[in-house]
This record gives C-alpha cells, structure tokens and sequence, in this order.
C-alpha cells in the first residue's frame, strides 16, 4: 500500500506541473500584436437616427478607385450629446482617405461626409471634424442634389419644370408635390419610390420621351439605391 502512494503522488504533481505550464502558454498566446497604421477622428454629429438599416454610420478607411472600405469602425447611435470620439487600428497600408461616411452592408460608399488623406507608416492620424450633419437627407442633397441637378434645378436662377434642387428649397419643391412633367406621379411619394417621379426618371426609362433623358446622370447603384431607400423609408427631410 505504501508502496504505491508515492508514485501516484508523482504523477499528480507532473500534471499538475504540465497544467500550470500549458495555462503560461495559452496567456501568451492570447496576446494579439495589432499590425498597421491608426486614426483617431472626434466630431459632433447629428442625423444618425434618419438612417435606414441598410447603411451604416462609420469611420473607414478606403483605397484610391475603390468604393468599398478596407477597414471600418461604426459609429454608435447612442452617442453622447452627439460627440463622437473614435480611434480606428490596425489601418491597412493599402488605404489612402479615413473618412466619417455611411456605408451599405457591402461597406461599400453610400456618401461621405468627412476626410483626411491617409499615409501608411506615418503617425497617428488626427481628425476633428468639428460639426458634422450625418442626416440621410443631407447626404442626397450634398451627394446627388448639388453635384447632379442644380445645374438645370436651381443653379444660375434657371429652375427647369419649376424644381429648385438647391438647399433649402429641394425637399420642399419635391416630397408630396405633383411632377409637372407627369401630373399623375408625386415628385417624391414618401414610402413609395416606385410611385416617385425624381427615382423612375433617375433609375429607368420614364423622361426618354423628354426634352432630356435624366437616366443618365446617376450610373452608379449605390447612388440609385440611396434615393431609393430615403424614399421608401419615408423621405425625412431632416
């Protein structure tokens, strides 16, 4: 009997030895080195809540000629007084623009709303975009609006079809009014794009018999997809 308890006592302190050892290893091995450049980007923002489920409010990171972020951090809805404060790691070398965006569940670009050029290897980058209006409605305005439209809706005191696109005017001059062109469509039907005038001319065929065909002023989806997701989600003019 006293033979055999000594080698039992062995053994168990061996596994016990062996156990202490493997549970070091498992600690180092937990340790995980973050590789590549950082962000940090601060800003008051406003507008979060106007976003449908499609997108999402982000920090991301995005290479030259590529619509589609590399890297992101989303922005929480819940912000604090509407100060966000947000340090993106582990910045790949290949992304030259951080930017305060919202991005679809491809995390492909819907807008921008801030930037800062971005260099690999360089310091932290700092951004403080300071007061930032994030709304969907402002986003369209800015992304589609006043680089697509004004030329003809507001620009140079020439409003065609009496649509004025400019700021401050557009979302007035468009949701729940009649189109003038085709009296039997609302320029924008909230919660119906399909019966919206400005997205069938913008996404399909329906001006072709038109002085202008307008179809072909927005080629890329996620542009067409923006419109037409505001609209159905209700065309908030906020």
């Amino acid at each position: 009997m006293s033979r055999n308890r000594f080698p039992i006592i062995a053994i168990l302190s061996v596994l016990a030895l062996a156990s202490c050892d493997e549970g070091r290893l498992y600690d180092e091995d937990a340790i995980i080195v973050q590789e590549g450049g950082c962000a940090h980007i601060t800003a008051t923002v406003s507008g979060l809540e106007t976003w449908p489920g499609q997108y999402t409010l982000a920090v991301a990171g995005f290479e030259n000629g590529n619509e589609f972020a590399l890297i992101s951090k989303n922005i929480e809805t819940s912000v604090s007084d509407g100060r966000c404060d947000i340090v993106l790691t582990g910045i790949p070398p290949e992304v030259s623009t951080v930017e305060l965006c919202a991005i679809d569940r491809l995390r492909r670009r819907a807008a921008t709303f801030a930037s800062g050029n971005y260099t690999a290897g360089s310091d932290t980058l700092r951004l403080d975009f300071n007061q930032a209006d994030l709304s969907m409605a402002g986003a369209i305005q800015r992304e589609i609006f006043n680089t697509t439209c004004i030329q003809c809706h507001g620009g140079s005191n020439f409003v065609a079809a009496g649509l004025n696109l400019t700021e401050g005017h557009s979302f007035g001059d468009m949701i729940s009014v009649p189109s003038v062109k085709a009296p039997e469509f609302d320029r924008v039907r909230p919660g119906d794009s399909s019966s919206s005038i400005i997205f069938l001319i913008l996404g399909g065929n329906a001006s072709a018999s038109w002085s202008y065909d307008h179809s072909v002023e927005i080629i890329r989806q996620e542009k067409l997809d923006l419109i037409r997701n505001w609209i159905d989600g209700g065309a908030n003019a906020d």
